[in-house]
């Protein structure tokens, strides 16, 4: 640490210091021990411990001094203090340990004592002290106070330490705040918010300097800092200020990213992930991380305003969701569509977030350069700073959009909308931009601009498959040749992409008749292709027929020409009812030749434009016939003698084509051999039969002969023998249930996660309603399936998914107990080993919801299935030879095994030294060996292995998994197990905390504890709400008594307390887990509280309820198998027919 005579000497000073002859003061405290060095004997405790502390403090000082002289003046400026580039000299080992010495004196002697109440770390949490070998520091017992308990020691310490930590110079402080960082942010603060005698400037200075500590900290050591400091137990002032602190994290450069990082490392992934699927660019972000994330980060702190700070966050959000890390991406999309977008206050239209994140997309794909698109719609680094752009030409102004602002923007709706399951954003993001994402896929499908195609058209086919309703297709077929706005077009981009550009082309350029058909028909082809993607497309195709039928046979209604009619290939108002007409018959066309089944099975909607269309027809007939009575003419004489030249009604041409396809279209439905009269079709047939009628004299003589025909049919169809009035109703019915089934398996077989919730969601919806279509059996192996897929692109790798599925399992099981709780329980089990560990405890989840599903409904085989199969999971008893095979053939590759060791030596071994490696305290500031690691997958190596002494065992994760659903289920309802399952589950574990002792058997003995913790609950649960179980624990039984039938026959014993009592006494005094211990000290002040207990349920009243309540010691003590030998005679009173004590002489 230099050569430097100064530096030497402090050294030496604070060594001689720090090692006195501890041996020979064994029991005194370290203040009193370190004193005698300073001849304080004779002071009292609180002078000497101030004294100490002066002295630790000037030792300190005088090594920051010493060591910062050393350094030349001209590089104190130059140096910058950086824990991460120390100076070499620090690197001393033996040095740093004396400054830490002196650290952790001053923190668990004089900083930590003088806290108040509910500040700081816990002593058992805090990082192991280099103090001597000997000396041992204890917590101080806490006061009820608020105020610390030495604000004048802690005044000394921090007016001491603010210099060093202060000073513009290098030094010690980077040791400082790398040992005592917590120490002295909890100091300041006291002394900052909580002092009760300082001056105002003194409270001023220390808040300066918390604030300033922690603006120094760097982001990835603040964070588990702050976070560590927020407990339970901490005051709540002490909490609001750390709370406040940890809000503004996301604001800092690095913020959000290390925010996702930092919960990401808290939230680990379940038991037995293959560590080879895990991301490469960080720690795995399962889904409890992502929305932990979001919540944290949309929440705006108190002293920010809403518009500030997510402009602060947005660039970060946008440079993650705009990166190449699949886990990144997706928590930045959840962030901004559920948590920011998903709020009212933040993502409706005009606030924040719709500008920043909604507007910008929208602005670009409609051809405005706005300001939030100049803005937002560019790329940011992590720390909020814009990416440089590289410089593009516009083309004199003609271009409006450029391609990378484009293509930016389509990418960044295609992460918000598809990277996370949330139909509702998917409608609101893509509804706004439908006709230009249209127009978008046919230019470059027309350019074979392939990766702008298939953005676009995955987006357009996610939203027709989610979305709901006819209003889309209907936008499409009154917008089909749509290629831009009235001033703005698609064009060539800089970069061979696509653009969006000035109009310049004339009205009339593009009305060339092939070019027109041969865009017609592909834009026509690619609606129907999405109509074919779509799960409802047997309901929409008959409404969408209806639609353009309706425009290419009636015209445009009255409603129809308030709408805004396409802007584009307009010559005028009647090139556009011809251009309007001619996409509708092509529509028609292209529908009933692909959908010609759908539309036969659905003939209501064709039955329904064919009557408007005769009706239309018949009343503009009257109308004309009553025009003409009212005007006498000349002309109108003529008409007196019928002429069959000159036919009577209107023939133009238009008329007849119209009719001539509506009859047409009536005879082709009333042929069809799918076709059957129902009850709602039926009053149909006849408004049209008799319209036709009516209209017959009327029609021009090319049409008579279709509208005979037409008529003939309907007659015969009315008058045949139909037996449609017994089977419509339960028809109709059931095609709505297989219609609604066959949409939820297409959505569930689909790739994106958002089309398989909505699958998901219809199918709850059918199991709900108890739908007849379903298979109960085949149901749940298909949700089964999707949860247990283990090819990288299945459902089962999206936790959003494979969480909606156990719910959906879970809604299967209420109305299907026995078949669902049976199928999942064998599948559990595995005993034929076809699932591998995460398989069979993401089944076991699923059981979970499921017995907590039930309720009251876990009974009879339903429970006993059940309990049975968890306790023989549970115990020993389950045998999985394929699994030791393997687990041989890996174990007899490893080098690490010592020769003439035994498998079971070896994990016994390997376990009780890594268990002990990690009670040893680690120097934070060292880097992390192999050791850890190595731990970590031996532990998980010897959970798989099971237990060492048996032949085949199973793994020990799932055995303690089956525990934990055992302990709910008797929550959920222990009278449905009834007592044989309970006794089997107290055998269970008190053998396994009596006989599985092993470090590696530690999570099943805590799976055992609380087994027996929730079984007592539920007993206690049940008396206190007065249920009579049948069944419960005994405290002693007479060896007459259990065979005795006449006294309660349907009392069980479940359980002796005095033996589970001897038990668990034992176990604690010789469990190493400290977990474990815990849980057996509640358990057993838990039992002892069921005895007092039991004893006052004993004094209870008579079962007559018209009787007055008596307090008098009843036939038995409830609870407990005490049965006092008393029977009553004739008169009521009390005999004694047992064995009695009497006095002989």
């Amino acid at each position: 640490m230099g050569s430097s005579a100064q530096l030497i000497k402090a050294f030496d000073d604070a060594y001689e210091f720090l090692n006195p002859e501890i041996q020979k003061f064994r029991g005194d405290s370290l203040v009193q021990i370190l004193s005698r060095k300073l001849s304080l004997q004779c002071q009292e405790q609180d002078q000497a411990r101030l004294r100490v502390i002066g002295r630790a403090i000037e030792l300190l000082a005088s090594i920051h001094n010493a060591f910062a002289v050393s350094i030349p003046e001209a590089e104190i400026h130059d140096t910058e203090r950086n824990e991460m580039n120390e100076d070499p000299v620090l690197e001393d080992t033996k040095r740093r340990r004396v400054i830490h010495g002196l650290l952790d004196l001053l923190s668990l002697e004089g900083i930590y004592p003088s806290l108040s109440q509910g500040v700081g770390i816990p002593l058992e949490q805090r990082v192991m002290s280099v103090l001597p070998t000997g000396v041992v520091a204890k917590q101080t017992e806490p006061t009820s106070e608020d105020k610390p308990r030495d604000e004048g020691l802690l005044h000394i310490i921090m007016d001491a330490l603010r210099p060093i930590i202060c000073d513009k110079r290098t030094g010690i402080q980077s040791i400082i705040l790398g040992r005592i960082l917590a120490d002295v942010l909890c100091a300041t603060a006291e002394l900052a918010y909580q002092s009760q005698y300082l001056s105002q400037k003194k409270i001023s200075t220390y808040t300066n300097l918390f604030q300033a500590v922690i603006d120094e900290t760097p982001t990835p050591s603040l964070l588990p800092l702050l976070s560590s400091l927020i407990q339970k137990s901490s005051a709540p002032w002490f909490k609001t200020k750390i709370s406040a602190q940890l809000s503004k994290i996301p604001l800092r450069k690095d913020g959000v990213f290390q925010t996702i990082t930092f919960i990401a490392s808290q939230f680990a992934p379940a038991l037995g992930t293959n560590t080879e699927t895990l991301s490469s660019g960080g720690p795995p972000i399962t889904v409890e991380a992502i929305m932990q994330t979001s919540r944290l980060l949309s929440s705006v702190p108190q002293e920010v305003s809403a518009d500030d700070y997510f402009c602060n966050i947005a660039p970060k959000l946008l440079s993650l969701l705009d990166g190449d890390e699949p886990d990144l991406r997706k928590t930045a999309s959840y962030v901004i569509g559920s948590g920011i977008l998903g709020k009212r206050a933040y993502g409706a239209p005009g606030a924040i977030g719709y500008k920043i994140f909604v507007k910008p997309i929208f602005d670009s794909l409609h051809g405005n350069m706005t300001n939030e698109v100049a803005l937002w719609l560019r790329r940011f680094s992590l720390d909020d700073s814009a990416l440089p752009e590289d410089a593009l030409g516009d083309f004199e102004g003609e271009i409006l959009i450029d391609e990378p602002k484009l293509f930016l923007s389509l990418t960044r709706l295609s992460a918000l909308v598809l990277l996370h399951p949330n139909p509702g954003l998917l409608k609101r993001l893509v509804q706004p931009i439908l006709l230009p994402l249209w127009g978008l896929k046919f230019y470059a499908k027309e350019h074979q601009k392939t990766l702008w195609h298939g953005k676009v058209f995955l987006l357009l086919q996610t939203f027709f498959s989610v979305s709901t309703g006819i209003s889309k297709y209907e936008k499409l077929a009154d917008n089909i040749l749509w290629d831009g706005g009235c001033t703005w077009a698609y064009g060539p981009g800089q970069e061979g992409g696509i653009s969006i550009r000035k109009r310049t082309d004339s009205r009339g350029s593009d009305l060339n008749p092939t070019r027109l058909m041969e865009k017609l028909n592909a834009r026509v082809d690619g609606a129907l292709e999405l109509l074919s993607s779509d799960p409802q497309k047997e309901e929409l195709a008959g409404d969408i027929f209806l639609h353009v039928g309706r425009q290419w046979l009636l015209g445009p209604s009255g409603e129809h020409n308030k709408k805004k009619q396409p802007e584009r290939l307009q010559a005028n108002d009647d090139l556009q009812s011809t251009l309007q007409k001619l996409v509708s018959a092509k529509f028609t066309e292209k529908l009933l030749n692909k959908f010609k089944d759908t539309l036969s099975r659905h003939p209501e909607n064709i039955l329904g434009i064919i009557e408007h269309l005769i009706h239309s027809e018949a009343a503009l007939m009257e109308r004309q016939k009553e025009e003409q009575l009212k005007i006498p003419s000349f002309r109108s004489l003529g008409n007196i003698v019928d002429d069959d030249d000159e036919p009577h009604a209107r023939n133009t041409s238009e008329q007849s084509e119209s009719l001539s396809a509506a009859f047409s279209l009536l005879s082709t439905i009333l042929t069809s051999p799918d076709f059957s009269l129902s009850e709602t079709l039926a009053p149909v047939i006849q408004r049209i039969k008799a319209q036709l009628d009516a209209l017959l004299p009327n029609l021009p003589s090319p049409l008579v002969q279709p509208a005979t025909t037409a008529s003939m049919l309907l007659e015969i169809t009315l008058t045949s023998s139909l037996s449609s009035e017994e089977k419509s109703e339960t028809t109709t019915l059931r095609i709505s249930g297989l219609e609604l089934h066959r949409q939820a398996l297409q959505h569930l077989s689909s790739p994106l996660p958002p089309i398989q919730a909505e699958g998901l969601s219809l199918l709850s919806r059918l199991i709900t309603e108890s739908s007849p279509v379903l298979d109960i059996p085949a149901t749940l192996a298909l949700l089964l399936s999707l949860i247990t897929n283990t090819d990288s692109e299945s459902s089962s790798n999206d936790e959003f998914i494979y969480l909606n599925v156990i719910k959906v399992i879970g809604v299967l099981a209420s109305k299907h107990p026995r078949t669902v709780v049976k199928t999942l329980a064998e599948r559990y089990a595995d005993r034929s080993e076809q699932y591998n560990l995460d398989q069979r405890l993401i089944i076991g989840e699923a059981l979970l919801r499921t017995v907590q599903e039930l309720g009251s409904a876990l009974v009879q085989d339903t429970a006993r299935i059940l309990g049975e199969t968890m306790t023989t999971v549970a115990g020993r008893r389950g045998r999985k030879p394929s699994a030791k095979r393997v687990r041989e053939e890996l174990a007899s590759n490893r080098p690490d095994k010592e020769p003439g060791e035994s498998e079971e030596d070896a994990l016994d071994r390997e376990a009780a030294n890594l268990m002990q490696q990690i009670d040893v305290a680690m120097d934070p500031e060292e880097p992390e060996d192999s050791a850890r690691t190595a731990y970590s997958a031996s532990i998980i190596d010897a959970w798989a292995a099971g237990a060492v002494s048996d032949l085949e065992p199973d793994d020990l994760r799932v055995r303690a998994s089956a525990m934990s659903i055992l302990a709910s289920a008797f929550q959920t309802n222990i009278a449905g197990l009834g007592p044989s399952i309970s006794s089997s589950s107290i055998d269970l574990a008190l053998s396994t905390l009596n006989l599985e002792r092993g470090p590696e058997s530690a999570i099943l003995r805590r799976a055992a504890v609380v087994l027996l913790l929730d079984l007592v609950k539920a007993l206690d649960a049940a008396k206190e709400d007065g249920i009579n179980l049948g069944f419960g624990f005994s405290y002693y039984t007479p060896p007459d008594f259990n065979n005795d039938p006449q006294r309660h026959p349907n009392e069980g014993i479940i359980g002796n307390i005095p033996v589970i009592l001897r038990v668990l006494t034992f176990v604690e005094s010789s469990e190493p887990d400290p977990i474990v211990r815990g849980h057996i000290r509640v358990l057993i002040e838990s039992l002892e509280a069921w005895l007092e207990k039991s004893l006052l349920w004993g004094v209870r009243t008579r079962e007559d309820i018209e009787e007055q309540p008596k307090f008098v010691l009843g036939d038995r003590l409830a609870g407990l198998d005490i049965h006092p030998r008393l029977e009553r005679d004739e008169d009521g009173k009390p005999a004694m027919k047992g064995p009695r004590i009497e006095e002989i002489e």
